[in-house]
């Protein structure tokens, strides 16, 4: 049971994190909460997408049958989170070490 429990946890997980990939594609916007840490919204929901799409084939890597299936499968899941968790690193804001950009208290 607990098994099923994770599986619908990740999966839920997953599509909710490509649904943001996509609207941000779509629309050109980022969610709210990431609105102000996100320069560029479409390269983000890329990355969303490509991070999305890694999680759910490192999920079914582990139904696979055959060492060396399982093996690729998952290599190729790991590429996937790498180059999704780049994009989504280079579509975000970096720290601004202009003076009058940050923000005074």
């Amino acid at each position: 049971m607990l098994h099923v429990i994770s599986l619908v946890a990740g999966a839920a997980v997953v599509v909710l994190y490509a649904a943001t990939g996509f609207l941000a594609i779509m629309t050109g916007r980022a969610v709210p909460w990431q609105r102000g840490y996100i320069l560029r919204p479409r390269l983000w929901g890329s990355g969303a997408l490509v991070f999305g799409a890694g999680m759910a084939l490192a999920r079914y890597s582990g139904t696979v049958r055959g060492l060396t299936t399982s093996d690729v499968v998952f290599a190729c899941s790991m590429v996937m989170l790498i180059c999704g968790g780049v994009l989504q690193y280079v579509g975000q804001r970096g720290p601004t070490s202009d003076p009058s950009q940050t923000a005074k208290g």
